[in-house]
């Protein structure tokens, strides 16, 4: 056998600057996740700064809100054979109202 000379004094990056890792199932997934903990993109800010300073009232909290309650509503109406729904913004006063209305599935 013959006997490899280990230089000492290397730092890991030095020991491991001409290695190539062949991906494996267990690289990929660590890459997953190494992307997954990254954080989201910010929002693209509208072109218009008219509707930008529209968008400055809706948090990404009230949006999720709205979102999951709107999702509510879409699955109401697909219990009861709907396949979609109208939205409606209207201002009542002080209070805003979003009113809904299904729409047919035509066959």
């Amino acid at each position: 056998m013959a006997k490899i000379k280990i230089q000492k004094g290397l730092s890991d990056a030095d020991m491991f600057k001409n290695v190539k890792e062949e991906e494996t199932f267990e690289t990929a997934m660590l890459k997953g996740e190494a992307a997954a903990r990254r954080p989201a993109p910010l929002r693209k800010s509208p072109a218009n700064s008219q509707e930008a300073f529209y968008r400055e009232f809706l948090t990404e909290k009230v949006e999720t809100q709205i979102g999951k309650l709107l999702l509510d509503i879409k699955m109401e109406y697909f219990k009861d054979g709907y396949g979609n729904f109208s939205i409606q913004v209207k201002k009542d006063g002080r209070n805003i109202v979003i009113e809904t209305a299904p729409k047919k599935i035509y066959n």
